[in-house]
């Protein structure tokens, strides 16, 4: 006894009446179909990637602005008070330094009274979106020009951080020397003059650099906000 088989039949696309490229390729039409579809199935796949990348990539440098934006606002207010200070306290240390002999003598009370009025607040100045800009890649996605002057305000606040922590400590020790010796002989006098003279110069150096970090804030400010 035989039994008929019925032979397989080719997989029939029905919208267009073409073998599907799953059927068996018994031509050149059948394999260059084949390639097409597969062809276009690989480039829809690369652009929908594409977009998805642009999407994420877009996402990213918005984000950096934004925080760039956030800090940026925070470090200028501070910048404004910071310069308007160590431009005051600069110069009351100076002249406290010119009356600390006559001072010495006749009213020594009198220096740690002018001492406590100069008290810097420390004021934190940020850059924490710079770095994560780096981390994510997201400046690989801006312009030269933005990246440098993002780049050139944090640069710019890390030295002016390393100065303030500079004068807040020459300002810890000058206070701890006068606090410890209210009277001064005249070697007291002369390492109190180099505490002094010490002191000045570290705020000195932050009214130097602070208007160009202010600067610098300033631009970044206008990048993100054009």
């Amino acid at each position: 006894m035989s039994f008929w088989t019925p032979k397989p039949e080719r997989t029939i696309n029905f919208c267009h009446g073409t073998p599907r490229p799953e059927a068996p390729i018994h031509s050149f039409k059948d394999f260059a179909l084949h390639i097409a579809v597969v062809t276009c199935g690989i480039l829809i796949a690369l652009g929908l990637e594409g977009i998805r990348e642009a999407v994420h990539n877009h996402t990213l440098v918005r984000e950096t602005r934004e925080n760039v934006r956030y800090e940026m606002n925070i470090d200028r207010d501070h910048s404004i008070d910071e310069i308007r200070r160590v431009s005051l306290y600069s110069k009351q240390l100076k002249s406290l330094a010119a009356d600390l002999p006559l001072l010495a003598k006749e009213h020594p009370e009198q220096i740690n009274i002018r001492l406590a009025a100069i008290d810097n607040p420390e004021y934190f100045f940020i850059a924490n979106s710079w770095q994560s800009a780096l981390s994510t890649g997201s400046l690989e996605h801006m312009s030269t020009q933005e990246v440098n002057v993002y780049g050139g305000a944090a640069e710019s606040i890390k030295v002016y951080t390393e100065l303030q922590k500079n004068a807040v400590a020459e300002e810890a020790r000058s206070k701890a020397f006068f606090t410890a010796h209210p009277q001064l002989n005249s070697d007291r006098l002369a390492e109190g003059s180099e505490h002094l003279l010490l002191f000045y110069n570290a705020e000195r150096e932050l009214a130097n650099v602070g208007p160009q970090m202010q600067q610098q804030i300033e631009q970044v400010l206008d990048a993100v906000n054009h």
